[in-house]
């Protein structure tokens, strides 16, 4: 059974509001694509449309078909250049053994998580890693740790390929093993009710470094500056770091951005550090 562009819309405006995702223009095919699929001969778009309201398992499904999830290991290289270099080092040297904490906040299939536990492991930093996502079919891929190599990319990346190669079997998948898994937690997180009562508890807390790349271009205006500002209150250490992906920057000015936040260059890399009270990312102010 078919649906109409009014349908489609309906459909549309539930997933806007329970997850705050607008989907874009070449993404809603594959939207209705799935619904009608879904559908069969034997629903109509309205039962279906009551069933994802009433039922949470069903409506998480469409939320699964609903989120991109395309990317691949040490994506835009550059800001894992810089933790390289810089931030994981000075961090072993103000605080020796203590954790880095670092949450992956829109972490798809796992790569970002992965990329980041490798990179500490060789800078010699403790690392304690929280990798969260609305879609629950990629935190379980997440959780096994196990990648094609697709999801190397032979550009963007490919610097930090030597990181991966111990764990890149015969088959040329990529396998990780307990001691990595390990450092990595996952967590289901709908950054669309970030500032909800009900989803404090679940909030990575005290965090150090926080990467939360390509989910603004999805959100509007008042949803960037919640998740932002919540953010700032509740997630990032004094003396953190923010990272958004190079393209987002731009969209991410005063009118959604918490005082404590300041923009920073390091090089031809941005990111927003957390002005801090007293101590600091690095155990005083680096940043």
């Amino acid at each position: 059974m078919g649906i109409n562009d009014i349908e489609l819309e309906k459909i549309i405006q539930l997933i806007t509001q329970r997850t705050g995702i607008i989907p874009r223009a070449s993404h809603r095919d594959g939207i209705k694509s799935y619904v009608e699929e879904t559908i069969g001969k034997k629903c109509t778009v309205q039962n279906y449309l009551n069933a994802i309201i009433a039922d949470s398992a069903q409506f998480s499904d469409l939320v699964n078909e609903s989120t991109v999830n395309e990317t691949y290991f040490f994506r835009e290289e550059k800001q894992f250049a810089l933790l390289k270099q810089r931030i994981l080092p000075m961090w072993r040297a103000l605080n020796g053994s203590v954790p880095i904490k670092i949450w992956s906040a829109a972490c798809s299939y796992g790569e970002e998580p992965y990329s980041l536990a490798l990179l500490a492991n060789q800078c010699n930093v403790k690392v304690q890693i929280t990798a969260s996502d609305i879609n629950s079919e990629v935190l379980e891929h997440c959780r096994k740790g196990e990648f094609l190599s697709s999801s190397i990319r032979q550009v963007d990346g490919l610097q930090f390929k030597p990181l991966l190669e111990p764990y890149i079997k015969a088959d040329k998948k990529i396998h990780f093993p307990s001691e990595i898994t390990s450092l990595i937690t996952t967590k289901r997180i709908n950054l669309s009710m970030i500032d909800s009562p009900s989803m404090d508890s679940l909030l990575p807390k005290n965090q150090n470094i926080i990467f939360l790349r390509n989910v603004f271009i999805y959100f509007n205006q008042d949803l960037r500056s919640r998740i932002l500002h919540t953010i700032a209150q509740k997630c990032l250490a004094d003396g953190g770091v923010l990272f958004v992906s190079m393209s987002e920057i731009a969209q991410l000015d005063s009118s959604v951005m918490p005082p404590s936040f300041e923009k920073v260059m390091d090089g031809s890399v941005f990111y927003f550090h957390k002005k801090e009270r007293e101590v600091g990312l690095y155990g005083k102010n680096l940043c």
